[in-house]
């Protein structure tokens, strides 16, 4: 069985009810309205029964809570097991190797369930760059609203890594429906790839590298920002890989930093291995 897409699904209810709500009379809408209200009361009432029936079996429980459609009704109906301060700290200690590999963290600064709002800092290299919007986006915003969906906004405060660079003065504001996260597209082969080799890639017309360090694999759109020229034959030594042509050298782990004294940086792409799979989010080039 295909998996559920809960927030489109979610989405598709509102607008029909929404159409119903033009299109009928006063005394029809009425009526509708009581019918949704029946019908998320029964299966609410369904949920929390099985819970019941599941208070002894703990692993269930935990199985439950855990699965991202299950646990998105519990919370609409206020049954999930965990509070919202425990999912969303959840969330963030999951997406914290993704930021750490980046040279970047995340801390929490605030979490108000009344209001829906969590508020966070970025630090290390995700502050400064365009690898901020990108892993904040695909890694710290995805996980907390698949863990806690009641959340409808997050804030950000861009925290510098050093006193002496600029942070930002003003937080960025992701609604609860932001522009959808690119899809990941699943690359074969790159597991293979040795450390110190470049792999050329064109995924969607984007032409990109993959690099490893260490046991960690990088991703970057193919130009090099000092001179534009492709980077398919560039070196990589350790974390550093230096372009052919115009000799600028960058770090790969800080998110394509430059490390000659300019401000410039690679255009990185989020890459995430997980299942024993290598994805690449092409959609989110800078």
């Amino acid at each position: 069985m295909a998996p559920i897409d809960l927030r489109a699904t979610g989405d598709r209810i509102e607008a029909l009810l929404g159409e119903l709500e033009s299109a009928l009379d006063a005394r029809a809408w009425e009526q509708v309205q009581d019918v949704v209200s029946l019908v998320t009361e029964l299966y609410g009432g369904g949920l929390a029964r099985v819970l019941e029936l599941a208070a002894d079996d703990v692993d269930l429980r935990r199985r439950m809570a855990d699965d991202e459609l299950v646990a998105s009704l519990l919370v609409l109906h206020d049954l999930h097991p965990l509070e919202l301060d425990d999912r969303v700290h959840q969330a963030i200690e999951s997406v914290r190797p993704y930021l750490g590999s980046h040279g970047g963290d995340v801390e929490i600064l605030s979490i108000d369930g009344g209001a829906g709002v969590v508020s966070l800092r970025l630090l290390g290299s995700c502050d400064g760059c365009s690898s901020s919007s990108v892993t904040l986006e695909l890694a710290v915003q995805r996980a907390i609203q698949e863990a806690a969906p009641e959340i409808t906004r997050i804030d950000v405060e861009g925290a510098a890594e050093e006193p002496a660079t600029t942070s930002l003065t003003t937080p960025v504001t992701l609604g609860r429906k932001p522009t959808p996260a690119p899809a990941m597209a699943p690359i074969y082969g790159l597991r293979a790839l040795a450390p110190g080799r470049v792999g050329p890639l064109e995924i969607e017309g984007t032409k990109l590298i993959v690099c490893r360090v260490g046991a960690q694999l990088y991703a970057y759109r193919s130009a090099c920002p000092g001179c534009d020229s492709a980077l398919d034959g560039a070196s990589v030594d350790g974390p550093v890989l230096r372009c052919v042509v115009c000799g600028a050298a960058y770090d790969l782990p800080r998110a394509g930093r430059n490390l000659d004294g300019n401000s410039t940086h690679l255009d990185p792409l989020p890459l995430i291995e997980e299942g024993g799979e290598v994805r690449i989010a092409v959609g989110a080039a800078r």
